[in-house]
């Protein structure tokens, strides 16, 4: 990508972290960094461009820790089913004749839905890493690499992992990759030992799907001894270098305490888990034992959509809802899983805005309906906003969305139109 330009944005509200109180002020960017960050009119240009942001808010983008973005492809073909008949009826059949080609597509997509809803940075578990890795550059998003691999992948994953690892875990600050597999369940003990081993030799953090469902909590006791999914993967030396677990649905406060010993962060993804029927993440125990849970959406054919306001409000509400305690997980400790959180986790800089920090910012609509009265705009932000109330989202210094326009080095008409010929194509594949 070529360097960014130097923008200011002035005029506005600034939220420069969850905890902060909001100031008027203005940001300058230059080479895709945030140069300048204050509540004083600063004008020391020239500015290739200057933006009047009329007293809306900017804050930081936010963070998406746990998606599959390609598997946008698969939107309503696989809904309203039973947790087994959604993946092996449906998923598994379509996943089966994906290319490279199906998932930049796909990812393209879901970049596309990403910045129009203002989330700047994501965690890909899915196939074909070259192909996210090639709409992630495009495009400048800050990316996560993790393949769900499992012991019937049909590739030597110890093999593909290392080579990832050489790949992405250097090409630059703003890719990470994590050694990791789809989960306990489809892995043999050998494998997730290697994995381990491999992290344990590297220093790397691992990435793994973790106690999503009562059976497969069950299940594993029951292979392993009587050991939940955390205390089996302990044993193994899997989290010896911290990481991140997607769902941890069923964890309890033994769970809770050896992650949070062991440096994980947790990845709640309360719109998959709602609508596949999975049940609630005891978020509120997590923040009690001093964790730092993160945001994801997971992917969008269980989702079904990508919106870190929506899992913002489920969030926290649904803890509200099952410990009948309406004080419980706050719009502060809510936007701190939505942005920094979820940075922290995955090993980037960001989720605050300060000089030096990357420019991955959103620009939000205060003069919406919704957002009105202004008597607290962090609650707002948690309660009552959503997708439509994005105007802009900054990525690596460069606008990539403004009032309905995309700048993403491919068109939305193709983008549309490619996914719509591979979606009509996987269907016919897969049967249905």
């Amino acid at each position: 990508m070529k360097k960014a330009k130097r923008l200011r944005f002035y005029n506005a509200m600034l939220l420069p972290s969850p905890d902060a109180v909001p100031f008027t002020g203005e940001i300058h960017t230059v080479d895709g960094k945030i140069e300048y960050i204050g509540r004083a009119t600063k004008t020391d240009g020239p500015f290739d461009r200057e933006v009047d942001c009329g007293k809306n808010l900017l804050m930081s983008g936010f963070c998406n820790a746990h998606a599959h973005a390609a598997m946008c492809l698969f939107r309503g073909i696989a809904d309203d089913l039973t947790l087994e008949d959604w993946l092996y009826d449906r998923i598994f059949p379509l996943e089966k004749n994906l290319t490279p080609d199906d998932v930049y597509w796909g990812t393209m997509l879901q970049i596309a839905e990403f910045v129009r809803s203002g989330i700047v940075c994501f965690a890909d578990m899915y196939f074909y890493p070259d192909a996210v890795y090639a709409a992630a550059e495009k495009t400048g998003l800050m990316l996560a690499l993790c393949c769900p691999y499992h012991s019937s992948s049909g590739v030597d994953v110890l093999h593909e992992i290392e080579k990832n690892y050489s790949l992405y875990s250097t090409i630059s600050d703003r890719v990470r990759y994590f050694p990791g597999v789809h989960a306990e369940y489809t892995c043999e003990e050998s494998l997730l030992m290697k994995v381990a081993d491999f992290a344990a030799e590297t220093g790397a953090g691992t990435y793994i799907h973790l106690s999503e469902t009562l059976k497969e909590v069950g299940d594993c006791t029951v292979r392993h001894g009587g050991l939940t999914p955390p205390q089996y993967l302990h044993k193994l030396g899997f989290f010896d270098n911290g990481g991140l677990a997607a769902h941890c649905v069923y964890v309890d406060k033994d769970d809770i305490a050896l992650l949070r010993q062991s440096g994980v962060t947790p990845v709640i993804n309360s719109g998959s888990n709602l609508k596949l029927a999975s049940g609630v993440a005891p978020v509120a125990s997590m923040l009690g034992a001093g964790m730092r849970p993160a945001l994801g959406t997971d992917g969008t054919a269980s989702n079904n959509a990508a919106s870190v306001f929506r899992e913002m409000y489920l969030f926290s509400c649904l803890q509200k809802q099952q410990l009948k305690d309406s004080a419980v997980v706050t719009a502060e400790q809510t936007l701190a899983a939505a942005t920094v959180n979820g940075f922290r986790g995955l090993g980037f800089c960001g989720g605050e805005l300060k000089a030096g920090n990357p420019a991955d910012f959103i620009l939000v609509d205060l003069f919406a309906p919704n957002m009105r009265p202004l008597s607290d705009i962090r609650k707002n932000l948690v309660y009552s906003a959503d997708n439509g109330d994005v105007l802009m989202t900054v990525v690596n210094g460069k606008i990539l969305y403004e009032r309905g326009k995309y700048d993403l080095g491919e068109t939305t008409e193709k983008i549309y139109r490619e996914c719509e010929k591979r979606r009509v194509r996987l269907q016919r594949q897969a049967g249905f």
